[in-house]
């Protein structure tokens, strides 16, 4: 079963927010964005870094409640942005 989450993040760019989709337990597709600069878990967007990293912590693992969850739809709306948006 597929969740959605979001949260804050932190990185060298600033504070952001990171979207996370879940399958089952695994983290399956992830999209950050830090100063209108977006990041996804492809690494043919950023090759220079091999692409972004998902997230290797089981969601059961993860200090993700409730509040953090989102939709299908809200996901795929970022996810479907941030492919337009990635440089």
């Amino acid at each position: 079963m597929k969740r959605y989450f979001k949260h804050e993040g932190e990185s060298n760019l600033g504070l952001g927010m990171v979207y996370l989709e879940f399958d089952d337990n695994l983290a399956s597709r992830q999209v950050e964005n830090y100063s209108e600069k977006w990041f996804i878990s492809n690494e043919i967007y950023h090759p220079e870094t091999g692409g972004l990293a998902l997230c290797d912590q089981p969601l059961s693992y993860l200090d993700l409640g409730e509040e953090h969850e989102i939709s299908r739809n809200e996901f795929e709306n970022i996810w479907n942005q941030a492919l337009k948006n990635v440089r």
